[in-house]
């Protein structure tokens, strides 16, 4: 049966990786340090809104709050793997484009150490960057004047985190962030209606890699028949990631619409440069309330002061930031010889998102409602969970762009009994 697992865990492993070379498609993802993945890598919490500062569960893997980690099971090893996708549309007032797209969540693993102690450590995405845009004017006498912005990469996070108990309620945490990645681009203008014009073209590539570290603090209050209510609270330090990046600008003929690309002077040159990216300091705080494993309602809101973001001393099109989530989850029983639809776990959500992005005056709003489902296996703890978001960013205002998405997610919980000797066998 485990060796079956194994293999099982093995040939997910290796699809994902096909999927993570998968591109997203989003023009906001031009600003900041792209398209941000949050800490939400489970399922489970993304199928609740994504609430998770003030949840603890001792089957999850929840490292948007370290200190969740100290409710791990002394006996208990979890592994935690998935896949997040997206099915969206970008439309103007003008045009309307689909795309969709599929990477690898997470891998991640958590256990205890010590009765005070308990640790975990994976690997997810932090942020992705994918675009291709074209801006087109008329400027007499030239005539028709293209701009085409194009860009890929993204970077990812390794994390190590501990969760010690200071007291039987009382949790403290802490995640060792590893943030390093590459992200590069061009963006070209040329004069289509013209031979005797030259066009312009710029090239970059930035490479980062850093420390981030984020701290986390939990608190049980407990009540009768088997109810409890968490409080959670996080913080993320500002940083200074190093980065270097390297430029190259030159005049061209042709290199667009399938034209061959012919450079003629170059500009500027600028390579390895050193420098860095300031991203700035996250405040986050939520509660849940809950019933054993039967039932469970949630609330938090985060805040990033986004506006102090600078990228080698440069600012962006970049404000402060806001989330706010609320979730549940409910059980119906909890007997292993149960129905599977009372054996399973539904869950719903909702979150708001004022997202970093500021265009043309207005801030890029994001809202979306979530749902989800839990199957558990047979005489075990192990569960796969299915994840739904359905929603949308930006609006169809002033030239600006708006995206409707669905987001799904699917996630694969291992939790095994490793510590322990057999008696008998």
């Amino acid at each position: 049966m485990k060796r079956r697992r194994l293999s099982f865990i093995v040939g997910f492993l290796l699809l994902t990786l096909g999927l993570n070379a998968q591109d997203i498609n989003s023009p906001f993802s031009a600003y900041g340090i792209g398209q941000l993945y949050g800490e939400n890598i489970s399922s489970q919490l993304q199928a609740m809104g994504g609430i998770s500062f003030g949840v603890t569960e001792k089957n999850i893997l929840n490292m948007a709050n370290p200190a969740s980690y100290g409710v791990f099971d002394s006996l208990t090893y979890i592994f935690q793997t998935g896949i997040i996708g997206n099915v969206s549309t970008l439309q103007n007032t003008e045009l309307k484009q689909s795309s969709n797209y599929a990477t690898l969540s997470n891998i991640s693993m958590g256990f205890q150490i010590l009765k005070w102690w308990h640790v975990a450590l994976g690997i997810t995405p932090y942020s992705k960057v994918g675009y291709d845009t074209r801006v087109s004017a008329v400027v007499p006498p030239f005539g028709k004047v293209f701009n085409d912005r194009f860009g890929k990469g993204g970077t990812t996070r390794l994390f190590f985190g501990s969760a010690f108990n200071v007291t039987k309620d009382l949790r403290l945490g802490v995640n060792i962030n590893y943030l390093f990645g590459n992200a590069r681009g061009y963006n070209i203008v040329y004069f289509p209606d013209s031979v005797y014009i030259f066009g312009t073209k710029q090239e970059a590539y930035v490479h980062v890699s850093d420390f981030l570290f984020d701290w986390g603090i939990q608190y049980d209050l407990h009540f009768a028949g088997n109810k409890k209510f968490t409080l959670g609270a996080i913080y993320r330090n500002a940083v200074h990631v190093n980065a270097t990046r390297s430029s190259i600008t030159y005049t061209l003929t042709g290199g667009y619409e399938n034209v061959v690309g012919n450079p003629r002077d170059t500009i500027s040159y600028t390579p390895d440069e050193r420098g860095s990216i300031f991203i700035p300091e996250t405040y986050g705080f939520g509660f849940s309330f809950s019933q054993g494993e039967r039932w469970l309602v949630g609330l938090e809101g985060e805040w990033q002061p986004w506006s102090k973001f600078r990228k080698f001393g440069m600012a962006d099109s970049l404000e402060n930031a806001w989330r706010v989530a609320a979730g549940g989850a409910y059980t119906p029983k909890h007997s292993t010889i149960s129905p599977l639809r009372k054996r399973m776990t539904y869950r719903i959500g909702a979150r708001y998102n004022r997202t970093y992005v500021k265009l043309y005056g207005y801030s890029i709003n994001e809202y979306a409602i979530t749902t989800g489902f839990t199957f558990p296996f047979k005489r075990s703890r192990n569960n796969i969970t299915f994840a739904m978001e359905l929603g949308s960013r930006g609006a169809l205002k002033d030239n600006l762009i708006k995206k409707s998405f669905f987001n799904f997610s699917l996630g694969i919980n291992i939790v095994e009994r490793w510590f322990y000797k057999r008696k008998y066998r």
